[in-house]
């Protein structure tokens, strides 16, 4: 199944679903494969499929904490307008920069007989820090934001496992494949070269894997 064609809704939902139906596929194939050394015989677990079951879990909560951290980010926007700023005007002429830190202000008003319109600036750009700060500890964002940030290194650290280990199963390639594409086009609508080519690949190792496993 390869997800070509317009980004139509119901377009969407599909490519959406075949990711989910490949994850659900790939997690319901016993994660065994040859041994990587020797030509034993002897089925192993394939490190790839669980170092990938691990990842999936990871990647799941990660998009949840987004999810999360993005909407308490909007209802701090909506009570405040901005994240703390102060308005800087330009002495060349009519105009204005945004500043967010103090640096910047110093680095857009540097003269000496700037020291005043600095001072004000550096003032109302703690207001509204405290006033950021005080809406934030209510909503909880910047906790959030921390959340985030920490299960998303979880994460990255899984999927370069993932990669430095070599694959000794279908599925553990499929897991691989799989991983690309849930993590670069999770919506399945880049329709350019090679990603509805991977598409089709993750496709045919599905069905190979179904046939090797059909239980």
């Amino acid at each position: 199944m390869a997800c070509f064609g317009d980004r139509s809704a119901t377009l969407d939902t599909t490519c959406r679903t075949f990711l989910a139906a490949a994850a659900a596929s790939i997690a319901a194939t016993p994660a065994v494969g040859k041994s990587a050394r020797g030509g034993d015989g002897t089925d192993h677990v394939d490190p790839v499929v669980s170092l990938w079951r691990d990842w999936l879990a990871a990647h799941r909560l990660c998009s949840e904490a987004c999810r999360r951290q993005q909407k308490l980010e909007t209802e701090m926007l909506r009570q405040l307008g901005s994240f703390p700023r102060v308005k800087i005007g330009l002495s060349e002429g009519d105009g204005f920069m945004w500043a967010y830190t103090t640096e910047e202000i110093d680095r857009l008003l540097p003269n000496p007989d700037q020291a005043e319109t600095r001072r004000a600036a550096r003032a109302e750009l703690a207001a509204r820090r405290a006033d950021w700060n005080t809406v934030d500890a209510w909503i909880g964002y910047s906790s959030a934001k921390k959340a985030e940030a920490e299960i998303a290194e979880v994460e990255d650290a899984l999927a370069k496992e993932l990669w430095n280990t070599s694959s000794r199963s279908v599925a553990g390639i499929a897991a691989k494949l799989h991983c690309v594409l849930e993590t670069e086009d999770p919506g399945s609508g880049l329709e350019e070269a090679p990603w509805p080519e991977l598409r089709t690949i993750l496709s045919d190792l599905m069905q190979i894997c179904g046939s090797l496993h059909p239980g």
